[in-house]
């Protein structure tokens, strides 16, 4: 029943999303992003903004549904975290390109006017408590091959032979999300504000495909040794 639950909320959240993206693209209005995404971006260019990142949200919300899905269809999961993080990326990039940054102005203004030191230590320090919450278990689980911080279902159907290469596994994508994290929250640092500095890019491009892959890897290992996604 819990999972049952799950599925319809994932896919209705996942259909509020589409819709939203889809104003956006039929209306060309960006009033639905956030007021710092769109602060600086040229009043030609707003149009623009919108349908992209709308467009950005109809994946994401179709990875959403997917992901939804995925607890009745398993093979359908691939496919949704393609859209889902392939959308998410395609709206980052839409507002940098057209704003300038991540956070120009709007609420968000205090960050673009601080110092690149002052925003690297912010983000930096954000990103790496994050990071560390994330990647701390599976350091946990590399290191022991306990796997119990994991929901049951997710090792009840591995064998015992295979537990300690489950383990590693599961933790090294958790240590690979973690850092991915850390890299993203740094590259942000140095995309807030008009700037856009190679470095800024460089990073959170890595970071972005390192949570990507890290991500995947985390989920179809599960199967992948006999585990089960689904309660």
């Amino acid at each position: 029943m819990e999972s049952v639950v799950g599925t319809v909320v994932v896919i209705a959240l996942g259909l509020c999303i589409v819709a939203m993206g889809a104003w956006q693209v039929k209306t060309g209005d960006p009033r639905l992003l956030h007021s710092y995404h769109y602060a600086t971006t040229p009043v030609a260019e707003l149009p623009a903004l919108a349908r992209e990142t709308g467009a950005g949200l109809i994946s994401t919300g179709a990875g959403c549904v997917a992901l939804g899905a995925s607890f009745m269809l398993p093979l359908v999961m691939p496919l949704g975290l393609i859209l889902l993080l392939g959308g998410i990326a395609f709206m980052l990039y839409a507002i940098v390109r057209h704003n300038g940054g991540l956070f120009t102005g709007g609420e968000a203004g205090y960050l673009a006017s601080m110092g690149l030191g002052k925003r690297l230590l912010i983000f930096g320090t954000i990103g790496l408590v994050i990071a560390a919450a994330v990647a701390g278990p599976g350091i946990y689980m590399g290191m022991t091959g306990d796997v119990s911080m994991l929901h049951s279902y997710h090792y009840e159907g591995v064998a015992a032979a295979d537990l300690p290469r489950f383990a590693w596994a599961e933790g090294l994508s958790l240590v690979g999300l973690g850092l991915s994290i850390l890299l993203c929250a740094l590259g942000g640092a140095g995309l807030t504000g008009r700037q856009r500095p190679t470095w800024a890019l460089a990073l959170t491009a890595v970071g972005a495909l390192l949570f990507c892959a890290s991500l995947t890897a985390l989920l179809l290992f599960i199967p992948y040794f006999g585990g089960s996604l689904n309660p």
